[in-house]
């Protein structure tokens, strides 16, 4: 399709949003929701400078012919270049887009900041202002120039993709790589790639009038002011903490419960991850559909999500539409309906993404790290995902959502936090009309009972079988005398010197020296209530003993012999401190801090007072923390991977190693 310059970019982005784009599009109401034969689809125009890519793509439901979802495919885009776009889809679409626009302006750079959009201007459109004309093309669309635009490049024959599941053929282990020229294998490559070991010394010759000798110096910089923080309590006593951001015309909230994937019914994992899916999926008053196009209509946001420790419900608005966007909100977070009918549909989207779970090696070590670090009976003890047992999945009924709705969601378990370019007196009526009122029920609260005992710490591996894995993944973890809520910052540190960084010395030792890993890291993982030092590490298959080894030497060499040297402290203090003043930029940055100042009982000035904290950190500061916490002996291994290859190499290491097959359905 065109690039970015021609009229009909415009146009054909419009077409893609209607047709695949919007929650409620052509391609999403009648493959989804009504055939319920994908378990997504989208369509996307990706513009360049002087062209551009239009594709449409679809997830197979299991058990669904693929051929029945590409000739619907065909039937749904064939009847949209006939039909054209309504006006309603139009401006859904504009407003969507334009609104996006605005969230991201509220940044400098990134992929969408103001200083991104001048320069894209001027290096594509030669004109710094071009974002002002592709917004006012936006605002002036019309239906019949997009359907013309979409059936002149639409029309044409397409290059049509099918992606099958199957048994593995091969290891991986000839797979990419740079490949050297010669007279043996010959390689052709554009002119303008510079191909490994090749000699160009015109491309490499270093800029001249450059003082290599030293690093730029660095300017001043801004001490970070947090805004202050706000309160205020609802008729029903809902907390409200407020933050005001006025770069742009922009509020977020989000409506928090104390429950997350803790308060999972242990019988029943998975229950709350399906309850979250259906909850914009239709109310009481509102079905799926009518949801998707009035939060498109208001250029509004919704979400939902979940961490171990809490349940959140999202709202991300224009603030001049806050009032209808709020009432949207407090619809779907107090009166979900779980029709049966979206029950089974989510249902089957729940199930796919369990089985992608369960075929993704990374994720598999998650599933069986956490439960076996704090046991199956501890409110942590969960896979860290909450998809849940596809055998319960496959059970719950619309009751059971129902049920836990109305033990978990409840106002007495509710705080509200807002970041909005309105003062707090603007946004505190919007939340008395819609939650102020909403009363408490009688029935039984969730519970999470954290007086269960964690199992002690056992020095072992758990090796889970994946025949013909191309590489292993290595999890490791340790359950820490410590909790989320303590003062965790020396620590952190620490472990950025240690495995929490590029730089870090686990990362540079399995990548960077030895070269049989693309990327290792290890981190403090802080719920509330009890936190753990994990590391994660992919690997070659044929090196999982020896990367193994050398982690464990890296966190022994840390502890004792090799301390945290004065330059390595530099690094992590300038790191942070100097990252400080720009972490805060949008408000989206700032309700997540405002989250972690609320949820965790930091005082309002914790960020303020973080750069004096990390200057004043010595070595023997991240030294003695690290001491206190982090055991290599008490780290508990868990491996996927091919154990015909794997286990002799763990046999070697001294540890005692259990052997369990993956999951079926990730074989």
């Amino acid at each position: 399709v065109p690039g970015l310059n021609d009229p009909d970019s415009v146009r054909l982005q419009a077409a893609a949003s209607v047709l695949g784009g919007l929650a409620s599009s052509r391609l999403d109401n009648a493959l989804v929701r009504s055939e319920k034969i994908v378990v997504s689809t989208s369509s996307s125009a990706q513009i360049f400078q002087h062209a551009g890519v239009f594709g449409v793509q679809a997830d197979v439901k299991p058990s669904v012919d693929p051929a029945l979802v590409g000739k619907r495919m065909d039937e749904v885009i064939a009847q949209f270049l006939a039909e054209g776009p309504t006006s309603d889809e139009l401006s859904r679409a504009a407003t969507g887009v334009i609104a996006g626009a605005i969230r991201g302006f509220e940044s400098v750079g990134g992929f969408s900041g103001k200083a991104v959009a001048l320069a894209e201007g001027e290096l594509y459109s030669n004109d710094s202002s071009f974002y002002k004309k592709e917004a006012l093309a936006w605002a002036a669309l019309t239906p019949e120039e997009v359907k013309t635009a979409a059936n002149k490049w639409l029309s044409r024959p397409v290059y049509a993709l099918t992606i099958e599941p199957g048994e593995r053929t091969e290891s991986g282990a000839e797979r990419g790589g740079a490949v050297i020229s010669g007279p043996e294998r010959p390689v052709s490559s554009p002119a303008f790639y510079k191909a490994p070991g090749s000699d160009d010394s015109a491309a490499s010759k270093p800029a001249a009038n450059v003082d290599r000798s030293k690093l730029p110096e660095v300017g001043s910089l801004a001490s970070l002011d947090f805004p202050s923080i706000e309160r205020a309590k609802l008729k029903n006593g809902i907390e409200v903490f407020y933050a005001q951001r006025a770069a742009v015309p922009v509020t977020r909230m989000v409506v928090s419960f104390d429950a997350g994937y803790a308060a999972d019914p242990k019988d029943a994992l998975g229950t709350q991850s399906l309850m979250l899916a259906l909850m914009t999926e239709g109310t009481t008053s509102r079905t799926s559909v009518q949801i998707a196009e009035e939060t498109e209509r208001l250029g509004a946001g919704l979400g939902s999500n979940a961490s171990l420790d809490r349940t959140g419900f999202s709202l991300t608005a224009l603030t001049p539409n806050l009032g209808p966007s709020v009432a949207l909100l407090a619809d779907v977070v107090r009166n979900p309906k779980f029709d049966p009918a979206e029950v089974e549909r989510l249902r089957a989207t729940q199930m796919t993404r369990i089985a992608s779970e369960l075929n993704n090696p990374a994720q598999i070590a998650a599933r069986v790290l956490l439960p076996a670090l704090y046991g199956a009976k501890h409110p942590y003890g969960v896979p860290p995902s909450g998809l849940g047992d596809p055998a319960v999945v496959a059970k719950l009924s619309p009751d059971d959502l129902r049920k836990f709705h109305t033990m978990a969601i409840r106002p007495s378990r509710a705080r509200i936090l807002v970041v909005s370019s309105a003062g707090l007196a603007e946004v505190l009526p919007h939340l008395e009309t819609h939650f102020g009122a909403w009363p408490e029920n009688r029935m039984l609260m969730v519970k999470k009972d954290f007086k269960t005992k964690i199992p002690a710490a056992q020095h072992r591996i758990i090796l889970v079988d994946r025949p013909k894995s191309p590489q292993s993944v290595i999890a490791a973890g340790q359950v820490l005398d410590a909790a989320g809520r303590d003062d965790l910052v020396t620590l952190q540190a620490a472990n950025e010197v240690l495995g929490g960084s590029f730089l870090s010395r686990i990362n540079m030792n399995l990548r960077e020296t030895k070269g049989w890993s693309y990327g290792s890291r290890s981190s403090i993982s802080d719920p509330l209530e009890s936190a753990s030092y994990q590391v994660r590490a992919p690997v070659q298959a044929d090196k999982t003993g020896a990367s193994i080894k050398e982690i464990l030497s890296d966190i022994d060499q840390f502890l004792t012999a090799k301390p945290v040297q004065a330059n390595e402290l530099e690094r992590t203090v300038n790191g942070n401190v100097r990252g400080l003043p720009g972490s805060f930029e949008t408000a989206q940055a700032v309700l997540a801090g405002l989250s972690n100042i609320v949820n965790l009982g930091r005082p309002d000035d914790y960020y303020e007072t973080l750069a004096a904290k990390y200057k004043a950190l010595t070595t023997q500061d991240l030294d003695n923390a690290a001491r206190a916490k982090i055991d290599p002996k008490k780290l508990l291994f868990v491996v996927v991977g091919d154990a015909s290859v794997v286990k002799p190499q763990l046999e070697g290491l001294g540890l005692p190693v259990e052997v369990i097959p993956a999951p079926a359905i990730a074989k």
